[in-house]
Formats: C-alpha cells, sequence, structure tokens
C-alpha cells in the first residue's frame, strides 16, 4: 500500500463507485484514480461481481405503488438539493460506524433490504402509524411521520420529515417487550430531505412496540428520554 499513497485516501469511495453513488465529478475522479491503483482496480472488479448478481438472489417482485412512489419522491428530493446525505446503520457491522455509510451507499443497502423482505413476505402484512413527540420535542414546526411496514416477525420503521438529531446525538432504536426497551444498537440519522427508512433487527413476536429516541453519539444502554417515536405492535 505505500507505493501507492492515493489509495488509503480513495479506498472508501470503491462501494459508493460501483452502485453509482458518487456524482459525475467525483466518479469521474475516482475512476481516474482507479486506472493508477492496481489495490483499488482489483476491489471495484471484486465488488462489481457482487453487485452484478444481486438481482438473482430475490425472486423479482413487483414493488407496492406506495413504496415506487416513496423511492422517487425521496430520490428526486435528494437530486434537487444536491447535497450528499449520510445515514448510520451500525447493528452489526462496526467498520461501517467507524467509517460512516454514504447517504446513496445506504439507500441501496435499504433497497436490497427491502427487496429480500418483499420477496419473503410479499409486501407487509401489516403497516402501523407510530405517534410522534409533538413539534416542541422536536425542536421542529411539524412532526414527523412515520409509519413501521411489518413483514410477519420482522419489521421496517419509514419516516418523513424527520429533523437532524440535536448536536452530538443521534436516533437509536428500541423493541419494547413487557413494558422494557431493549436496546439494538441500530443508530440512524435521516437524510438531507428528512427520510429514514430503518430495518428492525430481531423477531418482532411478543414486543409491544417499536420506539425511537435522541440518544448521545455512540447509543445508550438505556433510553434516557421518552419516545419520541413509538409504534405500538398489535397482541
Amino acid at each position: 500500500m505505500s507505493g501507492h499513497p492515493e489509495h488509503t485516501a480513495r479506498s472508501d469511495d470503491a462501494a459508493a463507485y460501483v452502485l453509482g453513488a458518487l456524482d459525475g465529478a467525483e466518479a469521474a475522479e475516482f475512476g481516474a484514480h482507479v486506472r493508477s491503483c492496481p489495490i483499488c482496480a482489483a476491489e471495484v472488479a471484486r465488488l462489481s461481481s457482487a453487485v452484478a448478481v444481486l438481482p438473482l438472489a430475490v425472486t423479482q417482485l413487483s414493488a407496492p405503488t406506495s413504496l415506487r412512489r416513496r423511492v422517487l419522491k425521496e430520490a428526486a428530493s435528494d437530486a434537487r438539493d444536491g447535497q450528499r446525505t449520510r445515514m448510520r446503520a451500525l447493528r452489526s457491522w462496526p467498520r461501517f460506524a467507524q467509517a460512516g455509510l454514504s447517504g446513496a451507499f445506504a439507500l441501496a443497502a435499504g433497497i436490497l433490504i427491502g427487496a429480500l423482505l418483499l420477496a419473503a413476505g410479499r409486501g407487509p402484512s401489516t403497516v402501523i402509524r407510530a405517534t410522534v413527540a409533538s413539534a416542541a420535542a422536536w425542536h421542529a414546526t411539524a412532526e414527523p411521520v412515520a409509519e413501521l411496514e411489518r413483514y410477519g416477525n420482522r419489521g421496517q420503521l419509514i419516516v418523513t420529515r424527520l429533523p437532524a438529531a440535536p448536536a452530538g446525538k443521534v436516533y437509536e432504536l428500541w423493541i419494547e417487550r413487557d413494558g422494557v426497551a431493549h436496546a439494538t444498537n441500530v443508530l440512524f440519522e435521516p437524510t438531507s430531505s428528512g427520510a429514514a427508512a430503518v430495518d428492525v433487527p430481531g423477531d418482532l413476536n411478543g414486543a409491544s412496540a417499536v420506539l425511537v429516541t435522541a440518544e448521545r453519539v455512540g447509543g445508550a444502554k438505556v433510553p434516557t428520554m421518552a419516545p419520541l417515536i413509538d409504534a405500538p405492535l398489535a397482541a
């Protein structure tokens, strides 16, 4: 690696490059770097092979109209503001927690998770409208809108109009059982347009609610505040 001093600075862009998440100038710049860096060239080739077979990993299904509209709306919004967005999904990937994920890479991961859920359950079996805290609790003029899409014993929390977490804090996901909130180790941030699609880990059977709080960066073992989002689960 010492023979390629640019490699360390650019290696994290390989996945975003393969997924088409870099903008035009960034993609051209990284493409030129790949031509001069055999390490990054090998990584791009490896990731390209993996991405090529992703569509074959699940049964091909038509996405629900509501999901298709939501994805297209958020993509258009992000394209207009032109900002690069970030979302952290730290649950079981500590190296991503250290480096962070670009919003586009997280969106691609979210789409893949959604495809797997759709393949397994052919759309959500239940859509639960969550209760959210008042606008004052968010330091905003309006409350976010949150829904929990349940796919059997799995779920995904979809939030729109979600403001950025306060300085020094991040949103944390919890699963409530028997009146006790259990940490999932899932920390996340919204995109620049205020959207978040968060996979709920583990089995929701027997759970009473999915909750969200704002905790210090790195997360907490127990909630330090009343839930900002509370999605109750049917018994």
